[in-house]
């Protein structure tokens, strides 16, 4: 697939070399502010994938760069206030355990069909997602932390928005190439929609009655990540879209809040008001992106481009060839799995196609066995378990949270190695655990104390 976007960067590397200097210096400048701007950064720089720019020039890690910011910042702290503090609750507690044990679970039964360079690198990647999510349960200790990582989240989806927007543009006028799926820095249209879909569900949440300036703020915003997530031309990803904004439509109706179902409104006015050039816009949107794959029609003349081909009956697709291959392949391996990195040559023996599954459970189950069933079952349990124990207002965001990162594993067996899924289970804890009553406190001081005794 064509990325117009890291072409425009190659074409023009000093545009790419100047953002990628600025990006070396952030980090190091932010070090002197408040806290809460390197960790809003972080989620800046993950949601967006800013480090693709930057590995581009100097080809080198940015998120080792910004990690030991963080860490110099937290002993910074530590230093300064002679105490660190880590607030949890059972249930988080239990969460955070049963998935450390599902992921030494993936890594334990791939020793049994090692594949050493798949391993390393999974283990590897694990490591630094922990990292992510401990990291982010210090920061997590107040509510109005949540609030960064929910304009952390935006802004980087925003960041998002204008780079699939240059790949576009570049791609249809340069390069000359028609029905693209731009998917900006992040290079995967559909890890984009997953990505923009998340960023649009935080951007609902609210700690107080916010001003008017904020509300233009989100609103704008949430409008540019809906266009971005139809720009990605991704199935899943207009499907989570299409839920969350129902369920929130549904929510605010519930609390007389009429501005979202009158807003719905005025668009349907508006549709029918201006039908004829809305039909000639989606007429050129037919030319820029791959919409053929959802919206088929006989192809307009234009440029153009090798784009997949039109949808057929689901039964048809490579996905469910993968799904029933996926299926064999832990019928085969049914104690300890095929372990990982040996899932694609398994799915080409039986497809053709070299691919994983494209389906987060079947993916662990093909890669760990059995056991690896057990496993997910009592690390959902325990996700189950937390949003019940959690305070009433919060159950509906963090279900909503839990049913979307549910709907995309049906369609992504990557999940587990995403790092911004990890920033989101951080915030997921965050909420259980700020808005609990029964949350216990760890400190360092009480640590250090004991050890005295």
């Amino acid at each position: 697939m064509l990325s117009g976007e890291y072409n425009f960067l190659v074409d023009n590397m000093w545009l790419a070399e100047i953002i990628a200097v600025i990006l070396l210096i952030i980090p190091f400048f932010l070090f002197f502010a408040d806290k809460k701007w390197i960790f809003g950064f972080y989620v800046v720089s993950i949601v967006a994938n800013l480090p693709l720019i930057f590995v581009m020039v100097f080809g080198f890690s940015y998120e080792m760069i910004i990690a030991l910011v963080i860490i110099a910042v937290i002993i910074r702290d530590l230093i300064r206030n002679k105490n660190l503090l880590l607030l949890s609750t059972k249930e988080s507690r239990a969460v955070f355990f049963s998935l450390c044990g599902l992921l030494a679970l993936n890594l334990a039964t791939s020793l049994f069909n090692f594949s050493k360079s798949a391993f390393l690198e999974r283990s590897f990647v694990y490591l630094v997602n922990v990292f992510i999510l401990i990291i982010f349960n210090f920061f997590l200790i107040n509510r109005g932390r949540l609030q960064i990582i929910r304009y952390g989240f935006v802004i980087g989806a925003l960041l998002i928005v204008l780079t699939m927007a240059i790949e576009l543009i570049y791609g249809y006028n340069y390069l000359q190439v028609g029905r693209l799926r731009p998917a900006g820095l992040l290079l995967d249209p559909n890890v984009s929609a997953f990505a923009l879909n998340l960023a649009l569900l935080l951007s609902f949440y609210k700690q107080k009655r916010p001003n008017s300036w904020t509300n233009v703020f989100f609103i704008i915003s949430r409008i540019l990540i809906v266009f971005g997530i139809f720009m990605t031309v991704s199935r899943s990803g207009y499907v989570l879209a299409l839920i969350i904004l129902v369920f929130f439509l549904i929510e605010h109706s519930k609390k007389k809040n009429y501005f979202a179902p009158l807003a719905a409104l005025f668009m349907i006015v508006i549709y029918f008001i201006f039908q004829k050039p809305l039909a000639k816009t989606w007429d050129n949107l037919h030319l820029l992106l791959d919409l053929q794959r959802i919206f088929p029609r006989p192809s307009p003349p234009g440029p153009s481009g090798p784009g997949p081909a039109l949808p057929g009956p689901i039964l048809a697709e490579p996905r469910y060839e993968l799904l029933k291959a996926g299926i064999k392949i832990f019928l085969h391996n049914f104690s300890l799995g095929i372990g990982i990195g040996n899932v694609p040559p398994a799915m080409e023996e039986l497809t053709g196609m070299r691919m994983n599954t494209h389906n987060l459970v079947l993916q662990l189950l093909a890669e760990s066995g059995i056991f690896m069933l057990v496993m997910l079952l009592v690390f959902f349990y325990y996700l189950v378990n937390l949003i019940i124990k959690s305070g009433r207002k919060e159950r509906f965001l963090l279900g909503l949270i839990l049913f979307a990162v549910a709907v995309e594993s049906l369609f992504n067996h990557n999940l587990l190695n995403i790092n911004i899924v990890y920033l989101l289970l951080a915030f997921f804890l965050a909420l259980n655990i700020l808005y609990s009553k029964e949350q216990t406190a760890l400190s360092f001081a009480q640590i250090k104390n004991r050890f005295r005794r």
